[in-house]
């Protein structure tokens, strides 16, 4: 197995005051196009890559390789770590110079569960086991401290568990377990002590609202507050404010009493006064720059009818999916990141029909999820009592996946916000100051190993954008490349690859 790094100093203008640079691309050889290694950001301590090696693992036990990569993609550490073969990985994490890898005993519903723990700076592992007497359906991983917090579903009902490295003891997170309510978001992220869980609960009215709990490491209920919509309105999405203030605000979408599949808009709720919450509500159809991402002509008879039922003091209602991904802190502002999508199917047959009396056999047609479509990015900026300051938006309707993920990253200048995605081997930008668009969007491929490299095939489902620290990102992905021209270099490669972005 071979890797290599390369320094160049390529950017490009986003403005007279932000530029993108590309100046490092890590690379490491692989042998199957479909099997790259996982990735997670250590911050300023560098990256973690890892996959398991099949061809050195044995009928009992799996072999899982795990690089270290500094800040400049230089390999400052590489290990082996062997696991009992009836451990399925399932999750990582890192916070705070603490990465975490998770395996579960059982498929699809974890049995025993195995933590492995290891400092950045040093790699001395240790490891954990979690008897659970609760199978469990696992969709969510999060660190806080000296604790690790797990939830997903046990029989259609949601579920959570922490386990505390330092006591070796694991809990069941008192507070769920009941059939109205749905896992929304684990809070980790705050300079208090306490993890929150966020949750989507059906209250007995048939309506939707949203329930925040907060815990402690050890596992102890520390408080619980409901917020609710107004009258025939049920709150059906909620994020928290990654800040350090524990969260007082919670942002999320709106809809009709009943129904969950699309929003009405978007609402934000202080929760600094237990006793009384405050909740600002925004209609789609009130925001300056949320129809944006339209063609001209269409943004402009939508405006209009706008225009036309405010004249007669009614109001236009619209309905959309909205992919709440994230709220961040700003200097004195707080921007929520949402995502517009819709659900795409295509026909399939699926056989002949056994027990046709026809003449002729029928074949059956039926309708297959062929993933989520998205359109635009949405941002707004309020401040700390949850009054809207401005909204943009990004259009991106390049993109489709699988699971709703988060796929729009920002950086900050002084003064600008800069929008982020990557698609087919090339960054999206778009650079705003509030509702101003400073620079419209434009496109930049990603840089390569070499000048005389080139990709002949890239796993589009493998790459991806995630932050790193501070203004810097990594992209990453699978590609196979060749290169004709370039001495000592061989002419085909399938590779494994690491690209630095830094806005400045």
């Amino acid at each position: 197995m071979q890797y290599s790094i390369t320094l160049f100093f390529i950017f490009f203008s986003l403005s007279v005051f932000s530029q993108i640079t590309q100046p490092l691309r890590y690379e490491i050889e692989i042998d199957d196009f479909y099997d790259p290694y996982f990735i997670v950001s250590a911050e300023e301590k560098g990256i973690f890559i890892f996959k398991e090696m099949p061809k050195e693992s044995t009928f009992k036990e799996n072999v899982w390789e795990i690089i270290r990569l500094d800040t400049l993609l230089q390999e400052v550490d590489r290990q082996e770590i062997i696991i009992d073969k009836k451990f399925n990985f399932k999750g990582y994490d890192y916070q705070k110079g603490r990465f975490v890898m998770l395996f579960q005993e059982g498929r699809d519903y974890a049995e025993d569960l195995l933590f492995i723990s290891f400092m950045a700076d040093e790699f001395h592992i240790q490891t954990y086991i979690y008897d659970n007497l609760v199978p469990i359906n696992l969709t969510e991983f999060e660190m806080k401290n000296d604790a690790v917090v797990f939830g997903g579903n046990v029989n259609t009902r949601a579920a959570l568990m922490m386990y505390n490295f330092t006591a070796e003891r694991g809990v069941v997170l008192p507070g769920f377990y009941n059939d109205r309510s749905s896992l929304l978001q684990i809070v980790t992220k705050s300079d208090d002590e306490w993890v929150r869980i966020i949750t989507s609960e059906r209250r007995y009215d048939k309506s939707y609202g949203i329930t925040v709990r907060a815990y402690s490491t050890q596992g102890e209920l520390m408080f619980t507050q409901n917020i609710d919509g107004e009258e025939n309105i049920s709150l059906t999405d909620g994020r928290i404010v990654d800040s350090s203030k524990g969260g007082d605000l919670l942002a999320g979408t709106y809809s009709t009493k009943r129904r969950r599949e699309t929003s009405r808009g978007l609402y934000i709720a202080d929760l600094s006064d237990p006793d009384e919450k405050e909740i600002n509500f925004y209609n789609y159809a009130d925001l300056d720059n949320f129809f944006n991402y339209m063609r001209e002509k269409r943004k402009d008879r939508i405006k209009k009818r706008i225009a036309r039922k405010k004249i007669k003091g009614k109001k236009l209602r619209f309905s959309y999916r909205l992919y709440v991904q994230d709220i961040v802190k700003q200097k004195d502002q707080n921007i929520l990141i949402g995502e517009g999508y819709y659900p795409t199917y295509t026909n399939s047959s699926s056989g002949f029909m056994p027990y046709s009396t026809d003449a002729f056999m029928t074949r059956n047609s039926a309708q297959v999820f062929d993933g989520y479509k998205y359109t635009h990015a949405v941002l707004m900026g309020f401040n700390d009592e949850g009054k809207l300051l401005w909204d943009n938006s990004f259009e991106i309707n390049d993109l489709k996946s699988f699971q709703l993920e988060k796929h729009i990253h920002l950086a900050f200048t002084e003064d600008q916000i800069i929008m982020l995605y990557l698609f087919k081997q090339q960054l999206k930008v778009k650079v705003i100051k509030g509702q101003e668009i400073v620079e419209g969007k434009f496109s930049e491929d990603l840089k390569l190993l070499y000048d005389d490299d080139e990709v002949k095939a890239n796993n589009d489902e493998l790459e991806g954008l995630e932050n790193w620290y501070d203004n810097t990102f990594f992209a990453y992905g699978v590609n196979r490349v060749k290169n004709l021209r370039d001495n000592n270099i061989e002419l085909n490669r399938k590779v494994f690859f690491i690209n630095k972005i830094v806005v400045k």
